[in-house]
């Protein structure tokens, strides 16, 4: 249960739209020259945060969740130009994170690292860390890292979250669900409509449309064998419409109520809502099907999980902001004023 609890400062790849089946960039676009503007974006507990250093964290996690784009400029460029802001605010929280870690003095072992490393790298490390740039001390020292976050994620926020939902509460969600989703009919159907001036002719061909009917011909065949001496007088029929009990009209719902699948209505006079003229229409239900709520025991599991990702999100909310104001960090103190128009990241 605790593992599937995922947290708004570890979800990055929710935020990255880069998938297996993205499109592969032009031989122009892979020719271009990746340029990073290089600078100083934020200072944390006597360390300072680089555009190189956010871009090396993000490499990692490309080489981890999608290898097969690590090495595309394009698909580099887009991740670093949409993700580089939110990367530097993790980045910010890790470092924080640290700081409470050394308190508790929560640590990792080496052998964990290197065993993290050969699962990510493969016995081939040394050449997969020479493609990203990155050396193996730096590999270390962030897998250590991250090791480290997601332990300290582990005691300050998922046990608290756990601990927060308990029977009761997904009962209680299961019934605000059964309100929200309460059982309901859905219809698939057409409606073949008479509409004339004269009411007797609109009449009259609606009875012939339903006897063509009883030969069991669809309602465009039907259309095309009504012919009318009144040129005012239309004859149509509707697109297939799909509705529930909460788009479909009253009129219309009181008619498919009375059909079973396959069957059509007789001919029945209604008012036009657009012009209050008298319209004949003759109902063709295709499909009949009612919605249910999932039992209790079926959506429990569900439920409790939706209920321990929003207690996750407020407590690692809570966390964070604590460990700021706890440890004298103040966003807009540390990260360095940058340019509007700053753009660390350039295709040319």
């Amino acid at each position: 249960m605790a593992k599937k609890i995922l947290f708004t400062f570890l979800c990055c790849i929710a935020a990255f739209s880069v998938h297996a089946d993205a499109p592969i960039p032009s031989e122009n676009e892979e020719t271009a020259d990746l340029i990073i503007h290089n600078r100083i974006l934020a200072k944390v507990n006597e360390k300072t945060i680089s555009v190189i250093d956010v871009m090396k964290r993000m490499d990692l996690f490309l080489q981890k969740h999608y290898p097969h784009l690590a090495n595309s400029k394009m698909a580099r460029f887009q991740f670093y130009s949409s993700q580089w802001r939110d990367y530097l605010s993790q980045m910010i929280d890790t470092e924080l994170m640290l700081v409470d870690a050394e308190k508790l003095e929560l640590k990792v072992s080496e052998a964990e690292v290197r065993e993290e490393i050969l699962n990510r790298f493969g016995p081939n490390t040394m050449p997969t860390l020479d493609k990203l740039g990155l050396t193996y001390e730096e590999t270390r020292k962030m897998i250590q890292d991250e090791m480290i976050v997601q332990r300290m994620i582990w005691f300050r926020v998922n046990s608290k979250a756990i601990n927060s939902v308990n029977s009761k509460d997904v009962k209680d969600a299961y019934n605000q669900y059964c309100i929200d989703n309460p059982e309901m009919q859905e219809w698939e159907y057409q409606v073949l409509s008479i509409r004339s001036g004269n009411r007797a002719t609109s009449e009259l061909l609606a009875s012939k449309a339903f006897e063509l009917m009883n030969k069991h011909l669809n309602l465009s065949s039907v259309t095309e064998q009504l012919t009318s001496p009144d040129e005012a007088t239309t004859i149509s029929v509707s697109q297939e419409i799909k509705a529930d009990e909460k788009n479909v009209s009253e009129a219309h719902k009181q008619v498919l109520e009375t059909l079973t699948t396959g069957s059509f209505s007789k001919p029945i006079a209604q008012v036009s809502r657009v012009d209050n003229s008298v319209v004949y229409r003759i109902f063709h239900l295709k499909k009949h099907s009612r919605k249910e709520v999932p039992s209790f025991e079926k959506m429990a599991e569900q439920l409790k999980e939706e209920l321990l990702q929003e207690a996750a999100s407020k407590e690692n909310t809570q966390y964070i902001t604590k460990l700021r104001d706890k440890l004298g960090y103040d966003e807009k103190h540390m990260i360095e004023i940058l340019p509007s128009d700053f753009q660390p990241f350039v295709l040319r």
